[in-house]
């Protein structure tokens, strides 16, 4: 009954990760194939840009809402309307009585520049 809102009205990319090795032997993140998930919501929260001389960028900071039972961790990746995030520190399931109030909820960071 998760989801039963109108603002849950996007569907994204789950991209579970871990880390492993490359074909040449170095550390490098694994990705798994990217799931489709239902009735998420991935919302602006801030941004933040670093001018260095060597470099500029742009962190923004999402809120990430979906299904209580979707297994997102801290190393996962999100993917919707064309962009990739980064789940940043641990997810939470935010648990509730009413059964369509139940939800993880993330912070995610994309990184742009």
């Amino acid at each position: 009954m998760f989801g039963a809102s109108p603002l849950l009205d996007q569907t994204v990319q789950h991209i579970a990760r871990h880390e492993g090795e490359d074909d040449r032997g170095n550390d490098a993140w694994i990705e798994a194939d990217p799931v489709d998930v239902e009735r998420c919501s991935v919302q602006p929260l801030d941004s933040v840009e670093y001018l260095t001389s060597a470099s500029n960028q742009i962190v923004s900071r999402w809120q990430f809402f979906g299904p209580p039972d979707m297994g997102l961790s801290g190393t996962d990746l999100i993917a919707v309307d064309g962009a990739r995030y980064e789940v940043d520190g641990k997810p939470g399931i935010v648990r509730s009585l009413a059964p369509f109030l139940a939800h993880t909820s993330a912070i995610l960071k994309e990184y742009t520049g």
